[in-house]
């Protein structure tokens, strides 16, 4: 480096003769929460060497080498002596490659002469470095960003390829006025010339700002999907309160492609679950999808053979359902799915968090999902259609329905028929062409927007303190439904059977509530809740033509009995 002068070997005496140390920032990370880290550097007597202090993987004790070689390549020798670095707070664990430019900072800044114009202890160095000297992004990096704004830093040094990721989130934290300053270098060198203030020969860093991009398109949509207005209703009201749902047909019904499109009708993510979605995919990439960066709802879609651990998590990364935070998650076949996955999924749906428990680790990823689920009629897939001859028996039929338990059942809030299209090949191009002319995606989003919009403004004067009705706890739906407790209770008991228990009862009546935000309705009203009562799993069976209880009385015989009509 011409603007750096490397210290001697005498220099370096003299260093440890004087004690001269030097500090700067780093973080550790664990699943979606981040340590601020301070690693001190300096000399000391003994045999030489460069010591790593604290609780640290092979990948941190690597990195030491690695700055070596590319402090060497600046013309920066580390002298011959004994040099320790120590990580503060020793008790927490590190590791992964973000340490790098930390190590390499604290050195240089050790070893070299030269007024330094920046005061390093005020901001965070996190990129892994090349042996050449380059700067290369790292996991975790938004999660390191929430760090230093916590702890009041003035700014962050980072590698290029996470420049994005990180000025969306200060944006999204802090809008304009941002408190944190991000400087994205493309190699070593440069980030000693910004720490030295001297003129280098190369165009210096410049403070980051959030680059311009292209916004993402919204993919698939429901401008080639013919629904019917009742699956329009269930669609626009799964979306708007977020209610879980699970799709039962024959193939070829159009479940897959619905639930593919749903994320079409969604608005963007707010604030808060942004933040936390995208704190959950830095965890586990280096680079952020752009459509997450852009705030669209994440979908997920898992293989039926995936195990528990891919879609649940472990304590170490987020399964698909942190991943699905804040937008969709499909589960296509459900009853393929293992059974110890589909029984773990009781507690994400209630309360929106996954909870991993392990001896050494406790972890709590955040899943606030909107479910969607779908499955067939039988093994075979053609119990009840009018197109196909089911050729499963009562056996299979009745092993296929009950990998489905009921407290999963009880925790869906639709459960939709999805019936057979009818019609010629050239009616249904033409009622395609009439949906995309209509620009049904975009009529759907609009009274989404206006639904939750309604719902955000009686939330906040009722001061209910919830997001989506889904989250609604008992007293608080009496009070958001709009009528008195002796009035809720008549409506309840003239609609829903008595023998329904009362899980099923409330998610029946959360989604009337939400129907009656559609309708810009301050309370809800008798034809709110028998379109829910209708959508609940009892009924929808009944619909179907299922009665278990005399499906159990019959053994061996044909498969072609009233079920399958």
């Amino acid at each position: 480096m011409s603007h750096v002068e490397a210290s001697t070997d005498g220099g370096a005496l003299a260093a440890a003769a004087a004690p001269r140390q030097t500090l700067v920032n780093t973080a550790a990370f664990a699943a979606m929460e981040a340590q601020l880290m301070q690693l001190e550097c300096g000399f000391t007597r003994g045999f030489a060497g460069l010591q790593l202090l604290g609780m640290v993987s092979e990948v941190c004790r690597d990195g030491k080498e690695r700055a070596r070689v590319a402090l060497e390549g600046l013309g920066i020798r580390i002298p011959p002596r004994r040099l320790v670095m120590s990580l503060t707070p020793a008790d927490v664990k590190m590791d992964g490659s973000q340490l790098d430019l930390a190590v390499a900072v604290s050195l240089a800044l050790l070893l070299c002469d030269g007024p330094v114009g920046v005061d390093p202890s005020r901001w965070m160095f996190v990129a892994e470095l090349g042996l050449g000297g380059e700067l290369r992004p790292v996991r975790g990096m938004v999660s390191f960003a929430l760090a230093a704004l916590a702890a009041g830093l003035e700014g962050l040094v980072v590698a290029p390829e996470n420049l994005h990721e990180v000025s969306v989130l200060v944006a999204t934290v802090s809008g304009e006025d941002a408190p944190l300053k991000v400087r994205s270098c493309r190699s070593l060198g440069e980030v000693l010339t910004w720490l030295f203030a001297v003129a280098a020969t190369s165009e210096a860093p410049r403070l980051a700002l959030p680059p311009s991009a292209a916004p993402p398109t919204l993919g698939v949509n429901f401008d080639d999907m013919i629904l019917s207005p009742t699956l329009e209703l269930a669609v626009i009201t799964a979306a708007t309160g977020m209610h879980s749902m699970l799709m039962r047909g024959a193939p070829g019904t159009g479940k897959s492609m619905l639930a593919a499109r749903l994320p079409s009708i969604l608005p963007d993510l707010a604030r808060q679950p942004h933040i936390d979605a995208m704190r959950i995919y830095s965890g586990c990439m280096e680079r952020l999808p752009p459509a997450l960066l852009a705030g669209r709802p994440p979908y997920r879609a898992p293989h039926h053979q995936a195990s528990a651990a891919a879609v649940i998590g472990s304590a170490d990364a987020p399964g698909e359902l942190a991943l699905a935070h804040g937008g969709v998650l499909f589960l296509d076949e459900l009853p393929e799915f293992r059974r110890d996955l589909l029984e773990a999924l009781r507690e994400p749906l209630e309360t929106g968090e996954v909870r991993i428990a392990r001896s050494q680790r406790k972890t709590v990823w955040k899943a606030g999902i909107l479910l969607v689920a779908a499955c067939n009629h039988c093994p075979c897939g053609w119990a009840g259609s009018a197109r196909r001859i089911c050729i499963c028996g009562n056996g299979r039929l009745l092993q296929y329905r009950q990998r489905l338990s009921g407290p999963i059942l009880d925790r869906i809030d639709l459960h939709l028929n999805m019936p057979e299209p009818e019609g010629a090949s050239a009616e249904l191009f033409l009622h395609l062409a009439a949906s995309a002319a209509a620009r049904q995606t975009e009529r759907m989003l609009a009274r989404v927007i206006a639904a939750r919009a309604f719902a955000a403004r009686r939330s906040e004067s009722q001061s209910l303190g919830v997001a989506f009705n889904r989250d609604l706890g008992l007293h608080q739906l009496i009070q958001a439904s709009g009528l008195a407790a002796a009035d809720f209770g008549t409506l309840v008991q003239q609609i829903i059977p008595d023998h329904t228990g009362t899980r099923s009862l409330l998610r029946c009546m959360k989604v009337a509530r939400t129907l009656a935000d559609l309708r810009q309705a301050e309370a809800i009203n008798g034809d709110d809740v028998r379109q829910a009562w209708r959508w609940q799993s009892e009924p929808a069976a009944r619909e179907r033509g299922e009665d278990l209880r005399a499906l159990g009385s019959i053994s061996g015989t044909s498969s072609r009995s009233s079920i399958h009509s």
